[in-house]
């Protein structure tokens, strides 16, 4: 049932971008270029019953270990609890160098409309971080500069327990 789900969903999300009869491949995948810039890759996973989006942030990792360093250092504060990755993450293969942000639907619970609803914010979160990545990458950007602080909002940890609020 949940396959017939992933189906009926790809099949929704296919009349919403006017691309009648998308369907998934023998391995349960379906590739879509955006923009000649960049893929998004839809799996259907069986033994899940989930329904895997991910698509490449970067191709090549900084050779500079610095520009590493901040890279590693901001995909990692922007994928905490999924906050800034649309409730996903992000993962990197460092021998492929290449770095890839995923988040997943559940087909046994979800509407068939789920996927055509949660794709447009996945892929204005991916053309966001493609950006960051690349400026970070480049040694460019506001975020190429920037040392990244604690955040507030997870209680300045590294301030000796100052900011956590005593229950």
């Amino acid at each position: 049932m949940s396959l017939e789900n992933a189906k009926e969903n790809l099949k929704e999300f296919g009349k919403e971008l006017g691309l009648e009869g998308l369907e998934f491949d023998e391995n349960n995948t379906c590739i879509l270029g955006i923009d000649d810039e960049y893929s998004l890759h839809l799996t259907y996973e069986p033994n899940s019953k989930r329904l895997y989006l991910y698509s490449p942030l970067l191709d090549g990792l900084p050779k500079d270990d610095k520009l590493r360093l901040r890279l590693y250092e901001k995909l990692l504060e922007g994928s905490l609890l999924g906050g800034q990755m649309a409730g996903g993450g992000v993962g990197v293969a460092v021998n492929e160098e290449l770095i890839l942000v995923h988040s997943t639907i559940d087909m046994e619970h979800a509407l068939s409309a789920a996927l055509r609803s949660y794709a447009p914010i996945f892929v204005e979160m991916v053309e966001k971080w493609r950006k960051i990545c690349q400026e970070i990458s480049e040694g460019r950007g506001e975020e190429a500069g920037k040392t990244l602080a604690p955040s507030p909002a997870m209680g300045a940890g590294s301030r000796g327990g100052q900011g956590f609020i005593k229950i």
